[in-house]
């Protein structure tokens, strides 16, 4: 099992990429920096034979969000997305309790398009994937995991065929500027 630095990304075969916003959103944030989502498909597209990628994120209906959305599409990317559930209000200062959690949504299109990929690529470090890399691995395809070394579930860099540190392909994806 190789859990290097390096990917030779064309022995990769025919490649699924899956980004759960939320968890890479906050992994980059902790770390200082944010994605280019046009460097992340052009890295992408250019090092592997990508399938698809896929964005799954909670939509908040704002004019900037929409924006965004409408720029990830004109990219390539196939957006996933659901209202974002107010659960319970805390309190006045603390504000709401908000979900759109994306585990269900993520493994069950993973799994229903199988046949169109030989490796899976996933952008996070929720340990509720552990079931679905086992899966893919269990029929034959491969499964890397990208994430930061603080916000990835140890199952999963036990689980998957590779995991990748997030952080180095910051030179490749990260946003420069506003």
């Amino acid at each position: 099992m190789f859990k290097g630095d390096l990917i030779n990304w064309p022995e990769l075969g025919r490649t699924l990429v899956v980004i759960d916003a939320a968890n890479l959103e906050q992994s980059v944030k902790s770390m200082g920096w944010w994605v280019d989502y046009v460097k992340l498909y052009a890295f992408f597209k250019n090092k592997t034979t990508l399938v698809d990628i896929r964005y799954y994120a909670p939509h908040f209906n704002d004019a900037r969000q929409n924006n965004f959305f409408t720029v990830l599409k004109k990219h390539g990317f196939t957006l996933i997305t659901k209202p974002l559930k107010i659960i319970a209000e805390i309190d006045k200062e603390c504000g709401h309790i908000r979900k759109a959690n994306f585990d269900v949504e993520i493994t069950l299109d993973v799994v229903m398009c199988m046949d169109t990929y030989d490796t899976f690529i996933l952008f996070s470090g929720d340990s509720d994937f552990n079931c679905l890399i086992k899966k893919v691995r269990c029929v034959g395809k491969k499964a890397v995991v990208i994430s930061s070394r603080y916000h990835i579930a140890r199952e999963l860099i036990e689980s998957c065929n590779r995991y990748l540190d997030l952080k180095k392909l910051r030179d490749e994806i990260e946003r420069k500027g506003k």
